[in-house]
């Protein structure tokens, strides 16, 4: 069986008739004749359809369906998918099914996921997108953190309030900076034991090739004077350096399997377009996962908001998120760059009321990116503007286009024109995307350590923002005056800050997010991490007996 044959079986269906014509078939499949009629001499082998030929002008040449085909093709269906992986399943559904039908192998992949008790315990969970990189130097999405962080430790962890020991067990002042004290007995997935040597590669490889070097530049090098022990040079204070060991980035990773081995609760099994693969780690330096396996299977938008909607009892939470939804201007290739009143014009012709009013997780005015510290700024009188066009690009999520429309909409009635295109998350960053637009609409959610969570937004190869504004002078010098001050002071240069992107014209906030997080009913009450993802290393399958 295969996506041509249950195509052209649709199409036989919706004339009423067991049979078509070759023209109809291949018109269904969208190959060539020729393609088609070597499946047709396979099909018939298996006796699953009779073909007749064309003889003579006028006369066609018809495929016709044996009148047990609908009993076949539901056996088929039945005996494969009992048998299937749920990434094969996801791509049956790629398939031009009879709409009935389609609904039964919906209602079948629903079924298996969420957890499954068999030989192992798994948990099965669908997404909508293809994972980009899970290399802690390239992550800049929260999903990846999320799962990121349950491949790879780090020396220490951030709780929210306080800094934890986790791979390095003590801490102490050096005349050079700080010593680092390594746990003994931790494992890498491939089996290798942890030691300093894979500790300072980690942290060396996120120096010299990690895209946030502003945030980390205050550690100077690491070195290793013992099997265990980590030398920090660094001027910086403890506290700070403490939560930057803390950061995702710098997770420590396998030496030539980077990205891929960690010391993590889960190890990374596989990983492809259509599935990627968690099971969990033996002997790592968290306690065992009560789960064996956490599988993401990538399925279409429509067909996870289907899943979604038939789950009656699925728990929300409503998750208020660190970040805003932004306007941001095109400060390296655009023409903007070189015209702050045309900025201004912009920003005062933004209604962001307007914004929050077409609901969803749009729920409160942004004038920053601290929903809690959220305050108005005042900006100045726009003089006279330029009316060249202006290009926006957005996401191609329903959300986004609104955003986009609306911000269109606002624009032109402020006399400007605009042409609005759509990018992918993957493509935001390269320089063929930066150079087709003057304005950017991007989110931003701050999680982990919100302080440094706004420092890397700010100057991180990673952040649209802190890619645009790499050479924005005033900024910068306002960046440095954070090396200076303790950082119980933060706050209110985070304020100062965000004042200064206002009244330059850098960038428009435009609302706070409150994210639906939906969750099936079979994970009970979810725990979840600091990314609003589920901590999957603390799930765990009750007996149903």
């Amino acid at each position: 069986m295969n996506a041509k044959l249950v195509a052209i079986y649709r199409r036989a269906l919706e004339t009423g008739k067991r049979e078509v014509t070759l023209r109809e078939a291949v018109e269904a499949v969208g190959y060539s004749e020729k393609q088609v009629k070597r499946d047709i001499k396979a099909w018939q082998t298996l006796g699953w359809v009779e073909y007749q030929a064309g003889k003579g002008r006028g006369h066609e040449s018809m495929l016709r369906f044996r009148p047990d085909f609908a009993r076949t093709l539901n056996d088929w269906v039945d005996t494969s998918f009992s048998n299937a992986s749920m990434a094969d399943a996801a791509k049956w559904l790629e398939w031009d099914w009879p709409p009935a039908l389609r609904e039964l192998i919906q209602a079948r992949i629903w079924n298996r996921f969420g957890f499954e008790q068999t030989e192992e315990d798994r948990f099965v969970f669908p997404r909508t997108r293809t994972l980009e990189s899970l290399d802690p130097l390239d992550i800049h999405i929260a999903m990846e953190a999320s799962l990121s962080r349950h491949i790879f430790d780090r020396l220490f962890e951030w709780d929210g309030t306080t800094v934890q020991p986790s791979l390095a067990h003590h801490i102490e002042d050096a005349p050079f900076g700080f010593r680092c004290y390594i746990r003994k007995g931790v494992t890498f997935h491939n089996g290798m034991t942890l030691a300093a040597k894979d500790v300072v590669y980690s942290l060396n490889r996120l120096l010299t090739r990690g895209k946030q070097v502003w945030l980390f530049a205050p550690i100077e090098r690491l070195e290793s004077p013992a099997p265990y022990v980590v030398d920090i040079y660094t001027k910086a204070h403890r506290a700070y350096i403490e939560r930057l060991l803390a950061q995702t980035p710098a997770s420590i990773t396998y030496e030539g399997a980077e990205g891929v081995v960690g010391t993590g609760p889960f190890k990374l099994e596989k990983r492809s377009e259509e599935v990627v693969r968690l099971r969990a780690f033996e002997r790592g330096l968290r306690p065992r996962p009560s789960l064996d396996v956490v599988e993401f299977v990538t399925f279409s938008e429509t067909d996870y908001a289907k899943w979604s909607a038939g789950d009656d009892q699925s728990l929300v939470k409503w998750i208020a998120e660190a970040g805003a939804r932004y306007l941001m201007f095109n400060l390296q290739h655009s023409w903007l760059k070189d015209d702050v009143e045309t900025r201004r014009a912009i920003q005062r012709a933004i209604d962001k009321e307007a914004f929050v009013e077409l609901g969803g997780e749009r729920y409160q005015v942004a004038h920053g990116f601290f929903p809690e510290a959220s305050r108005p700024v005042p900006t100045t009188e726009a003089a006279v503007s330029s009316c060249r066009p202006l290009r926006l690009l957005h996401l191609p999520f329903d959300v986004a286009t609104e955003d986009a429309a609306l911000v269109a909409e606002q624009l032109r009635v402020a006399g400007f024109t605009v042409e609005t295109k759509t990018y992918s998350l993957g493509c935001l960053l390269q320089e063929e995307t930066l150079r087709s637009a003057d304005l950017i609409l991007c989110g931003e959610m701050m999680s982990e350590d919100l302080d440094l969570a706004f420092l890397a937004f700010l100057t991180s190869e990673l952040s649209l923002v802190g890619k645009l504004v790499a050479y924005e002078t005033g900024l910068r010098a306002m960046m440095d005056r954070y090396r200076q001050t303790d950082m119980s002071a933060w706050a209110w240069l985070h304020r100062d800050v965000e004042r200064y992107l206002t009244e330059a014209a850098l960038v428009i906030p435009l609302y706070h997010v409150a994210r639906e997080r939906r969750f099936p009913s079979f994970l009970g009450d979810v725990p979840l991490d600091v990314f609003g993802h589920p901590c999957y290393d603390q799930l765990w399958i009750r007996h149903s007996g």
